[in-house]
């Protein structure tokens, strides 16, 4: 009996860890936080081309994860509120999903996250990701350069930024028709 239970024990302990992240924020309460609970959410998926995928890397300085992207149109009335992406990648040794709004003007509206398996340590605090409020794609928004450092999270700090700047390719990417090449005036947006 002893015997079983120290085998029994020993395969327990062989287990991996749970893979799933913990959820901080549900997709549908980030929408109804950042789009407002009156707005209408509409998902798009999108299959971007090889050469949509290189200048989208090309451009964030970061490697995409796949060539499949869905947008989250926030619309309330008429108006386009913005579009969320969700992103989701390692930080350490961990996975992370964060939620990156773009107004209809390009820019970041705002950088929630949703789920974080990591020690609560290496979480970001929200005044941190405010500083990505109001920037467009540059190859400067990085730690230390456009956004200040995460003091003992850094890993945190490369892995959301390098969202953001892969959001931004992408939202821009998506405004060029893949057909005929037509650029999509930037408070339009393309349709999704």
């Amino acid at each position: 009996m002893g015997r079983n239970l120290l085998i029994i024990a020993c395969a327990l302990a062989l287990l991996p860890p749970q893979a799933d992240a913990r959820v901080l924020l549900t997709r549908e309460a980030a929408f109804a936080q950042v789009f407002g609970p009156r707005a209408q959410v509409v998902a798009r998926t999108v299959y971007l081309t090889p050469e949509q995928v290189t200048a989208v890397e090309q451009a964030a300085g970061a490697k995409l994860a796949s060539a499949r992207v869905v947008a989250y149109r926030g619309v309330l009335g008429d108006s386009l509120v913005g579009t969320a992406y969700l992103d989701t990648h390692p930080v350490r040794s961990q996975m992370e999903t964060v939620m990156i709004v773009v107004t209809p003007q390009g820019k970041v509206g705002a950088v929630e996250v949703l789920a974080f398996n990591e020690p609560d340590d290496y979480l970001p605090p929200p005044r941190w990701l405010d500083r990505f409020d109001g920037r467009g794609l540059s190859k400067d928004l990085k730690p230390g350069l456009a956004v200040p450092s995460l003091s003992g999270a850094t890993l945190t700090a490369r892995a959301v930024s390098s969202a953001v700047r892969r959001t931004l390719a992408l939202h821009a990417a998506l405004r060029v028709c893949r057909v005929c090449g037509y650029r999509y005036p930037v408070r339009d947006s393309i349709p999704v």
